[in-house]
């Protein structure tokens, strides 16, 4: 019974390899950064890491010729964009 209630999920082992930085080693470059800088570093790998999702364009071109569209019938040149 104790075994049942005080068994480790598998899913915490992965969170903190997430927040662990157990293999990133500083070298004397990335020594130099503020904290801050190497903190921003960690979560852009992370995202990068973790966002290998396959990129389908023909959902986007529809989306998009779905939109033109819209902006045609509303009276909006869809080739001027002001910023």
């Amino acid at each position: 019974m104790a075994r049942d209630i005080l068994t480790v999920p598998v899913s915490t082992v992965a969170s903190e390899a997430t927040f662990s930085t157990g293999d990133r080693v500083l070298d004397a470059f990335r020594s130099s950064l503020s904290p801050k800088i190497v903190q921003a570093i960690i979560c852009a790998q992370d995202w990068i890491r973790k966002n290998s999702k396959p990129i389908s364009i023909e959902e986007d071109l529809s989306e998009i010729e779905m939109f033109e569209q819209e902006l045609t019938k509303l009276g909006v040149d869809s080739t001027i964009i002001d910023i």
